[in-house]
């Protein structure tokens, strides 16, 4: 939880009577469901921030890389390293490729970030949905 006086849950309440004792609970556990629930949303935001963060440094990284051709967006390349050098080609790794190290699969966004490809199973979906049009 975010370190702030809002997020900390009162539990030094004394009642004064039985009624006035009961709708302190109820209100001090309202407000700590709301206070839970901004949380879940600012833990939200936080990820996707890191996520557009860690797309970024990967293409920076790309830009640096050596390859010879236009990529395309939502097409998978594989990124190797080679002799201190980052390798960016249409080679998978199942195909043997002459480079030292595969490090992963990427694509290109439309936004000209990249991401790290972590399941083809979506990817092949939309291909086989595409290619039937």
């Amino acid at each position: 939880m975010i370190d702030n006086p809002i997020w900390k849950i009162v539990r030094d309440i004394v009642p004064i009577s039985t009624t006035r004792g009961v709708g302190l609970i109820t209100m001090e556990h309202h407000a700590n469901r709301q206070i839970a629930s901004l949380q879940e949303q600012a833990d939200v935001l936080i990820r996707q921030a890191q996520e557009i963060e860690d797309r970024v440094k990967l293409a920076y990284s790309i830009e640096e890389s050596i390859y010879n051709f236009e990529p395309v967006a939502l097409q998978e390349y594989s990124l190797y390293e080679h002799r201190g050098s980052l390798i960016l080609t249409l080679i998978e790794p199942s195909n043997s490729p002459p480079y030292d190290k595969f490090l992963t699969t990427v694509r290109k966004l439309g936004d000209s970030t990249w991401e790290e490809v972590k399941d083809s199973t979506q990817d092949n979906i939309i291909k086989m949905h595409t290619e039937g049009r």
